[in-house]
């Protein structure tokens, strides 16, 4: 894969594209070109195609043409029409117009107020539901957002990463994926999911987190804050996917933590509550009695006579 970055009177374009191909583009100008040979069909869940932005000329206009990547326009200033199927849609600074591979289409600057806007083309096999979060469907080729600094950032962030090394790569990708984000959260034609994915990824996400950190002095509610669902959601997914509480599941965790460190180590029952995620030996003697029958020191003491 190669890059090129291409400098004009009025924009600039970012295209990313197979070595093979860099002969046929050598000679290409305009928005039309790099979308012809910087089409991505790989296993990759997003990939940048190229990106840029342009201030159109007055009247300027491009197709009927179709395209092979997914192809979003940020409109910056001024206006202009966008046109695909048999609807034309009139639009100004703040919206976003998205093209579908596939789907041929035509878009004109106003001849009073030539538009400005930058683009952004991908492929992928989330696209399309990223997308669909974003507030695009085929039916809806326009989204709103109120205020397109962090978009015109993320472009000119971009096109500064022309040059073609891993590092670049994750960060273009970053980049991208920033872009989406924002619009999901900052356009009202986003769509509206409370839970985004399904209970098992949540429960998963949730015995991970309890598993990497039960020795802190968490409790439950801060760990569905923290992968942002409630708790009586993560309580039901978790007793769903491993058939017990997350309460229960952070209690097992500690306890054997706990008897581990009686048996091994001499550590006092003071320390050793500390580094299972107890506040105090009180509390932790307590809850180790409720559940096995018999308190920490006894149990300490128990099983140094067994190995006897």
């Amino acid at each position: 894969m190669d890059a090129k970055k291409r400098k004009s009177k009025s924009g600039d374009v970012l295209e990313l594209f197979f070595q093979e191909h860099f002969d046929h583009i050598e000679n290409s100008f305009g928005d039309s070109a790099a979308d012809l040979y910087s089409t991505y069909s790989g296993p990759l869940p997003y990939h940048l195609n190229y990106c840029g932005y342009e201030s159109c000329a007055p009247g300027y206009a491009f197709g009927p043409h179709t395209r092979t990547s997914y192809l979003i326009h940020i409109i910056f200033s001024g206006k202009g029409t966008y046109s695909v199927g048999d609807y034309t849609y009139h639009l100004s600074a703040g919206q976003l117009f998205l093209i579908y591979p596939g789907v041929s289409t035509t878009y004109q600057a106003d001849y009073e107020e030539p538009w400005s806007y930058g683009w952004i083309g991908f492929g992928g096999y989330l696209s399309e539901s990223i997308l669909s979060y974003m507030g695009f469907s085929p039916d809806n080729h326009i989204v709103y957002v109120d205020d397109l600094e962090p978009l015109r950032t993320s472009i000119h962030n971009i096109l500064d990463l022309h040059r073609i090394t891993y590092g670049n790569e994750l960060k273009r990708t970053a980049e991208l994926l920033q872009l989406f984000a924002y619009v999901m959260e900052h356009s009202p034609d986003a769509k509206e999911t409370q839970y985004e994915y399904s209970r098992t990824t949540y429960a998963e996400i949730a015995m991970r987190y309890l598993t990497s950190n039960y020795p802190r002095r968490i409790k439950i509610s801060d760990v569905a804050d923290y992968i942002g669902v409630d708790r009586s959601y993560l309580t039901k997914s978790f007793h769903e996917q491993y058939h017990v509480s997350p309460q229960e599941y952070l209690i097992r965790l500690r306890m054997d933590r706990a008897m581990s460190l009686l048996v091994s180590t001499t550590k006092s029952i003071t320390d050793i509550a500390y580094e299972v995620g107890y506040s105090d030996a009180l509390s932790f003697s307590k809850s180790f009695k409720q559940r096995y029958g018999i308190s920490p020191s006894d149990y300490r003491q128990q099983a140094n006579a067994q190995k006897k």
